[in-house]
């Protein structure tokens, strides 16, 4: 049982709608926007895009180092605080990151230094963190918060490209990040405004903190750890692979940059559809059944961009746009049906491993793939969101061991 899980019973003191539209400021500003700078950033250091995916990369490793001490972080600090702490790393590495068109920083070494501080951000800023805030201040409903979070998350992407691409395109990289800059740092200063409620691990009458370790696990939980760090990282390499290369897939599809940019940007709303669906619908079904369910669609909206025409190409970004913000949600809360608030962080950073190496090579190997063949990059997604898919469904097997929500799956 969940030393917090008395922390507070009603939703309305968990700050959902702030820790929500951080994600639209999180995922926006320190993943979606590389898809419209990639380009000011090779041009301005006379390279390929595909290099500077691959740079990026290597600086979100940094995240899959840091993930499980993360994780630790949010136990004993409070999620908040991490959040905080995350999006000022964003704000110093965006400062840097615009300075770049100064002459004497116009440099590989400058840029892999403010792609890593961009990349401790984001892993300090994201979803695992916004989660792990929403479980500890109310444990007994962290379905619905964490649906509520996900739901703004859903139009980062869209919101970030119609803003971004058009501000580069007219200011340039310096002042774009110059902006995007102080999105993130007045973000760190609104988080540091926010009560904690009565939820703060670092006050004195707080028990303990329970340990955590594989040694100490029990087998349904050691189960649930490896099916859902092996599906969230196949789900995730797919998932960077494709959103930040989007544009260029379209493109190469039909021939028209600003046709690119609307069919890219669909999927994004309707990340906010599919979590409406989960939000009113899915509350009363198993989430490892809606996580299912919703792992299956993306294989087939895949397979559905194979056809090449514009019909099946907008149905094809509906329905990716769709299981992504279901998964969101189930990988979240599918999370506590197996560890408590008191280990949620350290759980969900040991999970997030994986997903975080998926994140950071995605770019890269997808950008090598659709530069060999665009058949080959979409097959390629296919067979790894199969793979996540019948991990997913793995869960089925292993029974919830969090008392909280194990009773109500019954």
């Amino acid at each position: 049982m969940s030393y917090y899980q008395n922390a507070t019973t009603s939703s309305h003191k968990v700050p959902v709608h702030m820790l929500g539209i951080s994600q639209i400021v999180a995922y926006g500003a320190l993943f979606y926007a590389f898809a419209p700078l990639k380009t000011h950033i090779a041009n301005l250091l006379n390279t390929s895009e595909a290099v500077v995916m691959t740079i990026l990369s290597l600086a979100i490793v940094t995240q899959a180092l840091l993930t499980p001490l993360v994780g630790s972080w949010s136990d004993k600090f409070g999620a908040l605080n991490v959040l905080k702490i995350g999006f000022l790393l964003g704000a110093v590495g965006f400062f840097g990151l615009g300075a770049l068109e100064f002459d004497f920083l116009t440099n590989f070494y400058w840029l892999g230094f403010c792609f890593v501080l961009i990349g401790i951000g984001l892993a300090m800023s994201t979803y695992e963190v916004a989660f792990s805030a929403a479980v500890q201040f109310d444990e007994i409903n962290s379905r619905r918060n964490i649906s509520i979070i996900s739901f703004y998350g859903g139009v980062a992407s869209t919101l970030t490209w119609i803003s971004i691409y058009p501000l580069s395109n007219m200011l340039g990289l310096f002042y774009a990040c110059l902006v995007l800059a102080f999105i993130l740092l007045g973000f760190s200063w609104l988080i540091s405004r926010q009560k904690q409620g009565r939820y703060n691990p670092t006050e004195p009458s707080t028990p303990p903190s329970i340990p955590f370790r594989w040694s100490l696990l029990n087998i349904s939980e050691k189960r649930a750890i490896i099916i859902l760090a092996s599906a969230g990282g196949f789900e995730y390499f797919l998932f960077s692979a494709t959103t930040l290369l989007w544009v260029n897939w379209f493109q190469l599809q039909f021939d028209d940059a600003f046709l690119a940019v609307i069919l890219a940007s669909i999927y994004g709303p309707f990340q906010v559809v599919g979590r409406l669906v989960e939000m009113k619908f899915g509350h009363h079904i198993d989430a490892r059944i809606t996580g299912l369910i919703a792992g299956l669609l993306i294989p087939l909206s895949l397979v559905s961009l194979l056809a090449g025409t514009l019909p099946l190409a907008i149905v094809a970004m509906a329905l990716f746009g769709m299981g992504h913000g279901i998964l969101t949600v189930s990988f979240g809360f599918v999370t506590n049906l197996y560890f408590g608030a008191d280990v949620y962080g350290r759980a969900k950073g040991w999970i997030g491993t994986p997903r975080v190496v998926g994140l950071a090579i995605g770019p890269s190997i997808g950008g090598f793939l659709l530069a060999f063949s665009e058949h080959a990059f979409i097959s390629v997604m296919i067979i790894f969101a199969m793979a996540s898919a019948l991990l997913f469904a793995s869960l089925m097997l292993v029974r919830p061991t969090n008392p909280v929500h194990a009773a109500s799956l019954r």
